[in-house]
């Protein structure tokens, strides 16, 4: 096996024949330059414009090593398959289109020996910059980084939690489960790694040279994902319930207004609508682990844990409509808003007590 190395410098790539040989000549002679020891992991989902063969010919002349992958399965995946494949004590993730300025990482990975167990290339700190940015790019941005900072208290002290390039410790990550459902992975280093500071290093985030952005609608969507999974489970619980009340007015309105059902009776039959939707989601996405008890345990659990939240929907939804007039949709909403704390704390310490998710 080869000797470990200084540094471990992880390139995911999809169709970036025209910048990626380029790009390992410059980082060569950087690291060079400033005395580090050095590999270069390039992870290729396929790209159907060569790229791989770029990085092939150029392994005849540096330090790359290639890993090419079945097809187009995402950024942060590519990033995470780099970490496993590379050695270095220090592991640095850039992309391959020259908008993460290469001549930044050198003084990046000498923070990274220091004090730093983070370095994070910032656009957002003193000295840094984009160039070429539209205004809605500029506020997507923005946008994104303060939702992680709202919902991720661990990111609050970073100002570009969007950067892709980073460089950090080894141990940071080491024993550490990432699984990122999106496309930045520094999230998940900075919300669940092992870590004592991160620090900021500014770079000018430039325009790409050749190829085109891989930001899109889809990339978007799984970045609002991925911080609502990294966030809290009390979050995903409000967001679940949220939907879980648009679930029990849309059946409380069919079965009162369209089907002509005796309130009364539509009340609690649209109250386990809406418990069995709550249910799934919170089997799939809310306090998702791995569980010791089986399925339908939990689902008697949880309605044992909704007894309560049932009796005081059923009484309060009943006593505004019958007995003050509130409109029968008005008077099931504020019940349902009465009910819900306690529905939460019954559910954390009770029905997923075992399935918590703990960074």
């Amino acid at each position: 096996m080869s000797s470990r190395v200084d540094v471990s410098i992880v390139i995911p790539t999809y169709n970036e024949r025209e910048n990626i040989a380029r790009l390992i000549k410059v980082l060569h002679d950087l690291m060079v330059e400033n005395g580090f020891s050095y590999e270069i992991v390039v992870v290729d989902d396929n790209s159907p414009d060569g790229t791989a063969d770029a990085v092939r010919a150029a392994q005849n002349h540096y330090n790359v090593k290639l890993i090419v992958r079945p097809g187009k399965m995402g950024l942060a995946s590519a990033v995470l398959e780099g970490f496993r494949a590379a050695r270095g004590s220090l592991l640095a993730v850039m992309d391959a289109d020259f908008q993460h300025p290469p001549e930044a990482l050198p003084e990046m990975l000498k923070k990274a020996l220091g004090e730093c167990d983070v370095v994070v290339g910032s656009r957002y700190v003193r000295g840094g910059s984009t160039r070429g940015w539209s205004p809605p790019r500029k506020i997507i941005s923005r946008g994104a980084d303060l939702i992680a900072k709202v919902l991720l208290p661990k990111t609050r002290k970073i100002k570009d939690t969007m950067s892709g390039y980073f460089v950090l410790r080894r141990e940071v990550i080491d024993g550490v489960s990432l699984d990122p459902r999106g496309f930045k992975i520094l999230l998940e280093v900075l919300v669940k790694g092992r870590y004592r500071k991160a620090c900021e290093h500014p770079i000018e985030f430039r325009a790409r040279v050749w190829g085109k952005s891989k930001l899109g609608t889809t990339e978007i969507f799984n970045y609002l994902l991925h911080v609502l999974n990294l966030a809290h489970e009390s979050i995903r619980f409000v967001l679940v319930g949220g939907l879980g009340t648009i679930v029990n007015l849309t059946a409380l309105y069919l079965l009162g207004y369209l089907l002509g059902v005796e309130h009364w009776v539509a009340v609690p039959l649209a109250f386990e609508v809406s418990t069995l939707f709550n249910f799934v989601m919170h089997e799939v996405w809310t306090f998702k682990s791995a569980f010791s008890r089986g399925v339908i345990k939990r689902l008697a659990e949880f309605h044992g844990a909704t007894v309560v939240h049932f009796v005081s929907q059923v009484t309060v939804s009943n006593a505004l409509f019958y007995g003050y007039g509130v409109e029968r949709v008005v008077s099931q909403l504020i019940s349902i808003v009465v009910g819900f704390f306690l529905n939460y704390v019954l559910s954390r310490y009770i029905v997923w007590r075992k399935a918590l998710v703990r960074f």
